[in-house]
């Protein structure tokens, strides 16, 4: 079975003293390294000590609950190493601590979590909470939560001897946010990380600078995963220092000669906004070391793509190397990238679940504006698919997005029935893939062989008979833009 660890093993035999990882602080200063020498031989102690010393058993499952930081990381390949399976959470904080609790709670009834791993810090702020709390009286998610065994890692200096333990096929589970159910575990396997690995970067030796959530998919794999087994280098910091500081994403960049980052559209936006980067800051911005600059997580709006684009490009940001990409958690990360193009349709049309692309001036008031996602990566396949009906549909219509290939997970974690009706739908009439299709819940169309994103099945509004999306009328709504200025691809959690 291939293993993430058998390639991050090749990158330390070759490039034993080569950076692998650097977190920084909000002024941009490393407070934590590793090698790909040390980091190899922190995740083994960690490995050793998870089986040795605490006696846990191949395939349980662990909560990772950590402060952004690379001990996360280490326990993260640890347990992979230890043939245990790690769970990645959202951490309950001072705000809304009640609510992400219970998603904690959940998440580890779900999994028969068999402990928690964390570090100090975080171990000390829970503890606080717990005990804040428990004068008025303990929630069943809190009770749940404070009888799990609590380890913090970062008490595993001792060498232990070194053990081969055997291996899971699930690498690991990611939770999608639960905004429209319950939170479900995808399965991700080795083989998973490592097939779309393959698709998702196109350049040797990258080096990376992210501020996005570990916990999330799109930073944990896209950047301390993905960098890791392609041989290059990760600088992270904290989404919390980003949104203080975002020139610090800026000067990371431009220090360290970083040729991949990524975000979300409000990332864009909010560095747009007047006054959140200083004179100074631009000054001595160069982005010419980047080759991939992508959007995604969530729908991209044309307008911020072409204002960031034509407020950077003298900074050094090339046309190319700026482009949206789609995926999510269910099909590992990537479906497809490299979008570029902004493609203006008739909102009727939309309404209607038909593509018109619009060009005369007088259409402008009853067009919208999409930004491509860009064409399926390597051998993924991409359909359009009556998300009723189950028949493939046409170019032209406006339909769910269905994908096959080797990205796609195993399936739901403990949930056999949604698994089959998610995993491993069926289009009819046709000759069938192997192993069936996920069913994204996403609506889309695909024109001139690119992929377009317009919404989400559950959310879709119906009124006599016209299709609405939320997201244009929250910008509406809230930003005052007209639903003209229109949306794009979003890389969305899984199952969101």
């Amino acid at each position: 079975m291939a293993s993430i660890l058998e390639r991050l093993e090749y990158w330390v035999n070759k490039n034993p003293q080569k950076l692998l990882y650097a977190f920084l602080d909000l002024g941009g200063r490393e407070t934590e390294r590793y090698t790909y020498e040390s980091f190899l031989q922190r995740i083994t102690t960690i490995a050793g000590h998870l089986r040795t010393v605490h006696r846990f058993e191949n395939k349980d499952c662990l909560l990772l609950a950590y402060r952004p930081g690379l001990e996360m990381i280490c326990a993260f390949f640890g347990c992979a190493r230890a043939g245990l399976i790690p769970v990645p959470v959202y951490l309950p904080g001072v705000h809304g601590f009640q609510a992400a609790l219970n998603k904690m709670a959940h998440v580890a009834r779900d999994c028969g979590a068999a402990a928690i791993l964390t570090n100090r810090e975080y171990d000390a702020t829970l503890e606080t909470h717990m005990a804040r709390n428990g004068s008025s009286g303990c929630s069943p998610e809190e009770a749940y939560v404070s009888k799990l065994k609590r380890i913090v890692t970062e008490d595993m200096r001792s060498a232990v001897a070194e053990e081969r333990f055997g291996s899971s096929e699930t690498l690991f589970l990611q939770y999608t946010s639960g905004s429209t159910g319950s939170p479900k575990g995808v399965m991700v396997t080795h083989g998973n990380i490592l097939h779309n690995c393959s698709l998702a970067l196109d350049h040797s030796s990258p080096v990376g600078v992210s501020w996005l959530p570990q916990y999330h998919d799109m930073g944990l794999i896209g950047y301390y995963l993905y960098l890791a087994l392609s041989g290059g280098t990760t600088y992270g910091f904290s989404p919390v220092d980003f949104i203080q500081r975002p020139a610090l994403w800026f000067d990371a960049i431009t220090k360290y000669r970083a040729s991949a980052s990524s975000a979300p559209n409000f990332a864009f936006e909010y560095c747009l906004r007047p006054g959140r980067l200083s004179k100074e800051t631009l000054e001595n911005t160069d982005l010419s070391s980047l080759r991939c600059l992508m959007a995604a997580a969530e729908p991209v709006r044309s307008g911020t793509y072409e204002r960031f684009l034509q407020t950077f490009q003298p900074l050094g940001l090339v046309p190319k190397h700026f482009y949206v990409a789609y995926g999510l958690a269910e099909n590992t990360l990537a479906v497809s990238s490299y979008g570029r193009n902004v493609l203006s349709v008739s909102k009727n049309g939309l309404g209607v679940r038909r593509v018109r692309a619009t060009k005369e001036v007088s259409e402008i008031s009853g067009s919208q504006r999409i930004v491509s996602c860009g064409r399926p990566l390597g051998d993924i396949v991409v359909r359009i698919v009556d998300p009723d009906k189950h028949v493939g549909l046409d170019n032209g219509n406006i339909g769910e997005i269905w994908v096959s290939g080797k990205s796609k997970c195993l399936g739901y974690w403990n949930n056999s029935e949604m698994t089959e009706r998610t995993f491993h739908a069926r289009i009819i009439g046709e000759s069938q893939q192997e192993d069936g299709y996920l069913r994204t819940g996403d609506l889309g169309f695909v024109h001139e062989g690119e992929l377009y994103v317009c919404g989400r099945t559950k959310d879709m509004i119906i009124v006599r008979g016209q299709n609405y999306y939320p997201q244009d009328i929250t910008a509406v709504q809230i930003s005052g833009l007209t639903a003209g200025r229109g949306e794009g691809c979003r890389w969305r959690p899984a199952g969101d």
